[in-house]
């Protein structure tokens, strides 16, 4: 598939010895804010937390986002699991697409996609993963359901942020 940005978007992750099959999620987040501010927000990895419930940390780990630029990850899920991973860019077109690797606790690739429609940013999010960690492989019955959960947050979180 081809985004506006004539990327690849992504190939889907071909599980590992030892890992769970994908997990492929996809998810949508309109906010009422210009795409430069969404962006601003959206780069700032460790403001992360202050905003997003069930992203307890983030860690830019490099000072300038550019391919290769690195941060390190905590997801609560909304039963308390934790997950851990980290996420390398891939290309960045601000400020409109961001492509990124995971490593860690899940392993795979993302996409983010932003267009503005008149006052309205949207926010495209792919996400495609997979886990050696038995824990996670065996709550595969309910990872959509979770990660719905600490989407719908970190929706709510952004739209409120982008508000103050």
């Amino acid at each position: 598939m081809v985004n506006r940005h004539e990327v690849t978007r992504h190939e889907h992750v071909q599980s590992r010895p030892g890992e769970s099959s994908a997990f492929h999620f996809e998810s949508l987040w309109r906010v009422n804010a210009p795409i430069e501010r969404v962006w601003s927000v959206l780069a700032d990895v460790d403001s992360w937390p202050t905003w997003w419930p069930g992203l307890p940390a983030a860690e830019s780990l490099d000072e300038v986002l550019a391919p290769g630029s690195r941060a390190q990850l905590e997801v609560r899920s909304p039963i308390g699991l934790r997950l851990n991973f980290g996420i390398a860019l891939a290309d960045i077109q601000p400020p409109g697409f961001v492509s990124f690797t995971a490593d860690g606790d899940l392993r795979g690739i993302g996409v983010w996609t932003l267009e503005q429609t008149g006052p309205i940013t949207t926010i495209s999010s792919t996400w495609c993963v997979t886990s050696a960690r038995t824990l996670i492989r065996m709550m595969r019955p309910v990872s959509a359901m979770m990660h719905a959960s600490v989407m719908r947050a970190g929706h709510r979180g952004l739209a409120s942020r982008l508000r103050s």
